[in-house]
Parts: structure tokens; sequence; C-alpha cells
């Protein structure tokens, strides 16, 4: 066996070892924190948060054309593809899934056929397709959020994954209302290369990716994390989300003042949380603490940031800005999970019902 010559890097070289660093730590102000320094500051100065969220995907090839046919509504929308082609009727979404090759995953062994264990256990088939859902605040406007979009999809997924594209705008007042773009992307890798399984860490990358193009194209925009703001989570299931809003819709319509039903609204989960919390109070408990600490440990990451940011831009003599990231600190809403949240609502309403009295509040 031929021996293998050693490769020598010389320590002037750019990138080259350095004998003397005894493999020290880098110092704290990394590309990283810039970076995030970057996006708070966007942020901070009124930058527009975007949105990417998967909002679901096909196990099958009629589960895809399904929401082909949602996105395109029913054939009165356009579809753009990868292929730059623009589809539209009441066959497009068919004629895609025919293209994409989806049926063929009835046939055993194709690959499609594998089977993967979900969260309860069951084994079911893995997603033939991903929907995401690009979107931008109010306001926006729905051409740039289409052309970022269109740049995103091609950049992220072009000559791997076959995917298609619909804008929809909701309006209100004949103003164009919450501009986003359904993306259907193939999760087979068309010349077999790894599926597509994306993870958290991909979402930020791509809530980042989508904020600079839309920057490109003039609005000003960021992608910083919920938990960075000093926010709860408070993500939930889109059916459960629905079913929350439409009581408060409602009550909106007819000019009734918020209740606390308007909490749970039409969501059976809700109002099984609510009584949950309402038993914890009247019990006194605290909540739940393993929660707490979890939440507690994020922020504790969250503050660290924050100091490596205000390090990161004294040690470049921006005092104004490391002055605004110690204030932004500071005023970080308190930890509390959902359940705190929703006690903190409930004493509320009932601190309302009592200066109200039962009769004027009946009379409402």
């Amino acid at each position: 066996m031929p021996k293998r010559r050693p490769v020598r890097v010389s320590r002037d070289q750019p990138g080259g070892i350095n004998p003397g660093s005894y493999g020290r730590k880098a110092p704290p102000m990394s590309h990283s924190t810039e970076r995030w320094t970057s996006r708070m500051g966007s942020s901070a100065a009124g930058a527009k948060e975007v949105l990417v969220k998967i909002s679901g995907g096909g196990r099958d090839a009629d589960g895809v054309q399904a929401h082909l046919e949602y996105i395109d509504r029913h054939g009165k929308l356009e579809l753009e593809t990868d292929y730059g082609e623009t589809l539209r009727g009441k066959t497009a979404a068919t004629a895609l899934v025919n293209e994409w090759g989806l049926d063929y995953g009835h046939v055993p062994g194709g690959p499609h056929s594998r089977s993967a264990v979900g969260p309860d256990g069951q084994r079911r088939a893995p997603r033939q397709a991903f929907n995401i859902v690009l979107s931008m605040p109010a306001g926006t406007s729905p051409e740039k959020v289409l052309e970022a979009a269109k740049k995103f999809a091609r950049e992220e997924f072009a000559h791997q994954h076959r995917y298609a594209m619909a804008l929809h705008v909701e309006h209100k007042d004949n103003r164009p209302v919450h501009p986003h773009v359904h993306l259907v992307v193939k999760a087979e890798h068309e010349y077999g290369g790894p599926r597509l399984n994306p993870r958290k860490v991909d979402l930020q990358r791509w809530r980042e990716r989508f904020a600079e193009y839309m920057t490109e194209l003039g609005v000003l925009s960021t992608a910083t994390r919920r938990q960075d703001r000093g926010l709860a989570k408070t993500a939930k299931k889109t059916a459960i989300y629905r079913a929350t809003q439409r009581r408060e819709r409602a009550e909106r319509r007819e000019g009734e003042s918020p209740t606390l039903l308007t909490l749970a609204g039409d969501s059976v989960f809700m109002r099984k949380k609510l009584e949950a919390v309402r038993r914890e109070l009247q019990a006194g408990n605290g909540g739940d603490a393993t929660q707490y600490r979890a939440l507690q440990n994020v922020r504790a990451r969250v503050n660290e940031r924050y100091r490596d940011a205000i390090y990161w831009l004294r040690s470049r003599g921006r005092e104004e800005e490391a002055r605004r990231f110690e204030l932004m600190q500071r005023n970080l809403a308190p930890v509390k999970t959902e359940n705190q949240l929703i006690a903190d609502s409930l004493v509320a309403h009932n601190e309302g019902r009592t200066m109200d009295g039962p009769g004027q509040r009946a009379a409402r």
C-alpha cells in the first residue's frame, strides 16, 4: 500500500495552523453572534418578521392532489412549477401528481411504500410531499412575496425536489392583507439523494433565507425566534387554533365583549385545558414545574446570546447599539408557561367579573 504524503500547511497561509494557540477556545465574537445581532437589531428597528412553516403533507397521491387542489382553489388560481411552467384549470393538480410519479407509492417495494413509526407508535407511510407556507405581515406587496418565494424554492430545491406553488392574498377594505405562498415540495429526491426531512434548524435557516430575499426586494425583513424576543411558545395545531378563533370572530361581529370562553372558542382541547388550569388554581398548585424549568433554561441561553451581542458591539465601538441591546434584554417578558398564561387570563377574568357585579355582567 503506497504511503500517503503528508500535507503541510504554512502557519502564514490563510486558514493555516497556529501551533502557539494550544487549542484555545475561540472568542465569543463569532460569525453566528454577528448574524444574531444583525437579525435582532433589524427587528428592533421595525423590520417585518417572516413566517415559514410546514402545514402538513400528503402521505399518498390522493392527499397531495387534494392539497394542490386547495391551493389552486380548484383550478381558479395559477400553479407555478419548478420548471417555470404555469398551470391553471381543474386538471392541473392531477397532471402534477401524475408527472411527479406519486401514484407508484402503491407498488410494493416502491420508494414511497416504506412505513415510519408515528408518535402514537403506529406505523404509517412517510410523507410524499411537504406543504410549506411562506408568509409576510399585512401591507407587504403580494408580488414581492411571490418573487421572494420563487427564489427561495429555486435556491433550496431546484434540481433536487419537484415543487409547485400558488400565491394567496386575502383582502380587507379592498386592500391586500396577509399575502402568503403555498409551496408543495416532493419528498423523494429526483436523483437518488436523501429524502426531504426538515427539522427545526432547517426551518430557521429557511426563515433567514426568505427574510434575506425579501430584504433584497426592498422589504426590510428579519427572522428572529419568539424566545429571543421574550415571547412564550404558544403554537398549536391548525385545527385547534382555528377552533379557538371561531367564537372570537362571532363575538366581534355581534358586538359583544370578549368572554372567558373566547380563549377556548369551539375547541374541545382548549376547553379541557382551561378546566384543568382552573382546577389547579382552586387546589393552589403552581403549574407545570418541569415545563417552567425548561423555559428558564431557554431564557438562560437567550440571556447569554444578549451578553455576547453586547460584548461584540462594544468591542467594535458601537456603544449606542450595545445600550439598545441592554434595554431590549431588560424588557424581556417574565418567563411563563402556557398554563401560567391561561391562569393569568382566568384571574383577570374573575377580577373583572367581581368588579362589574353579577347583574352588570349578565346584562352585557
